[in-house]
C-alpha cells in the first residue's frame, strides 16, 4: 500500500497506514499482502509444513503439521496436540534375532549346546499396539498404548532332558542324532496374549524459534503374563516358559522421558531419551532390570505427501534382580537371570505417509526398517535380526 502512495497523497497515505496498525489483529490479516495470491486462488494446503511455518506469527513455532510433524514409527511419545484433539493410532511391528553373542563377539550354537542342554536358537516377536491421545490443554497431551504379542522362539533341545518329544502335530521334532553332540531335536515355543500396557502425558516446556521440548512421563502398568507355560515334554503339568518368552514385567514400571525437536526449513530433527524402571519385585519373586533408550531421527521437510528419514537407537537394558523358582538356570541361558542384560546400537530407515487432500485427509501411514549395527549382550543371548513396523494414524 506505502509503495502505490505517491507524492501528492501523503496525508492519504499516512492515515491508510495508521488504520492498519491501530485494527484488531483480525482486520489486520484481512488485508492481503502485496505479493499474496489473488482471491480466487485456492487456499494454501494446511497440511504444507512450509504454508505453516509462513501462516504462523511469530515468533516461528515448532509445527506437527505434513507427514515429517511425526517422528519415525518407531519412537513413541513424539508429538504433543492441540487443546481439544484427539488423536488415534494402530501399528504391527515384527523383531527377529537369529544368532547368539556372548559380549559382541557370535558364538555357535554347537558350543552353546556343550554347557547347556537347552540352547535358543532364533527368536520373532509380533506386537499390535493401539493407543489414543488427547490434549486436554495446548501443554498436556495424555496417551494410552495396550498391546497385543505373539512370542516364538526354537531351541535346539536335548532328547536325554526331557525325554521323547512330540511336537504339535502329533509328529516327533526335527532330530539329528550323528553331529557329536548327542541326541537332540529342534522345539518351538510360542507364547501370545496381552502384554503391559501405559499410561503416560506428555507436558510442554519449551516451544519457539521452531524449537519444543516436552516431559515425558510414564507409568507401566503390569497386565502381561509373567506365568506363561507349556505342556510338560514328559508326564503330567506344565513348564515356565524362559524371561525373554514372558510377556510383562509382572511390577509397576516408572517411564520417564524427555523430547527435543527442532525443524528447518528443509528437516525436522529429534532426539528423545527414555527410562524404564521396576518399583517392585514381582509376583515370581524377581525384577527385570532397568532400561534406557535415547534416540536421534533427521527427516525431509516439504513435501505434503510423504517424508524420508533416518534414525540411530542405543538401548541398554540390565539384567534381572532376583529369580523365577521354577526356571533352572543351568537348563538354558533363557533361564539365567545374569544373561539377560546388554547394549545395542540400531540403524533404521522410514518413510512418512499424509494424505493432504480429499476424502482420506488427515490419515497418516509409516514404515520403519532396522537392523543393529554394534552390540554386546552378556550371553550366551539371541541376537542379531531385525526390526519392521507398519502404522495408521489419524486426527480428529
Amino acid at each position: 500500500m506505502c509503495r502505490a502512495l505517491t507524492k501528492h497523497q501523503p496525508a492519504l497515505g499516512l492515515a491508510a497506514m495508521m488504520m492498519i496498525a491501530l485494527a484488531p489483529p483480525e482486520v489486520a490479516a484481512e488485508s492481503p499482502p502485496a505479493d499474496s495470491p489473488p482471491a480466487d486462488s485456492p487456499p494454501a494446503d494446511s497440511n504444507d509444513p512450509q504454508a505453516a511455518e509462513e501462516d504462523t506469527p511469530e515468533p516461528p513455532r515448532w509445527s506437527s503439521a505434513g507427514p515429517a510433524g511425526h517422528a519415525p514409527l518407531g519412537v513413541m511419545g513424539d508429538h504433543t496436540h492441540a487443546a481439544g484433539e484427539w488423536m488415534l493410532a494402530y501399528s504391527f511391528s515384527r523383531d527377529a534375532k537369529g544368532q547368539l553373542l556372548d559380549g559382541a563377539s557370535r558364538v555357535g550354537v554347537d558350543e552353546v549346546y556343550e554347557q547347556f542342554p537347552m540352547v535358543p536358537i532364533d527368536m520373532t516377536m509380533d506386537m499390535h499396539m493401539g493407543h489414543v491421545m488427547y490434549a486436554p490443554t495446548d501443554r498436556i497431551t495424555l496417551m494410552g498404548m495396550v498391546m497385543w504379542m505373539r512370542h516364538r522362539m526354537d531351541t535346539r533341545m536335548a532328547d536325554s532332558a526331557h525325554g521323547d518329544h512330540h511336537d504339535e502335530d502329533g509328529g516327533h521334532g526335527d532330530h539329528d542324532d550323528h553331529d557329536g553332540h548327542g541326541s537332540h531335536h529342534v522345539h518351538p515355543h510360542s507364547v501370545s496374549g496381552l502384554a503391559d500396557a501405559e499410561l503416560s502425558a506428555l507436558v510442554t516446556i519449551w516451544d519457539r524459534n521452531r524449537q519444543r521440548v516436552h516431559l515425558n512421563l510414564g507409568v507401566g502398568l503390569p497386565t502381561g503374563s509373567i506365568d506363561a507355560a507349556e505342556p510338560a515334554m514328559h508326564g503330567d503339568g506344565e513348564e515356565r516358559l524362559s524371561y525373554p518368552m514372558q510377556l510383562g514385567s509382572g511390577s509397576w514400571e516408572a517411564r520417564p522421558g524427555i523430547t527435543l525437536l527442532q525443524q528447518t526449513r528443509w528437516l525436522s530433527l529429534g532426539a528423545q531419551a527414555m527410562g524404564v524402571f521396576r518399583v517392585n519385585e514381582n509376583s515370581a519373586g524377581y525384577r527385570l532390570g532397568p532400561e534406557l533408550l535415547t534416540t536421534g531421527w533427521a527427516q525431509l521437510r516439504g513435501n505434503s505427501w510423504v517424508a524420508p528419514g533416518v534414525r540411530l537407537a542405543h538401548s541398554r537394558f540390565g539384567n534381572i534382580s532376583g529369580a523365577d523358582p521354577a526356571l533352572d538356570p543351568s537348563l538354558s541361558p533363557e533361564n539365567d537371570p545374569d544373561r539377560q542384560g546388554g547394549s545395542r546400537l540400531s540403524a533404521h530407515a522410514s518413510l512418512n505417509f499424509q494424505v493432504p487432500r480429499g476424502p482420506l485427509e488427515g490419515h497418516r501411514l509409516a514404515v520403519e526398517w532396522g537392523l543393529p549395527v554394534w552390540e554386546s549382550l552378556d550371553g550366551p543371548q539371541l541376537g542379531g535380526g531385525f526390526h519392521l513396523a507398519l502404522g495408521w494414524e489419524y486426527a480428529l
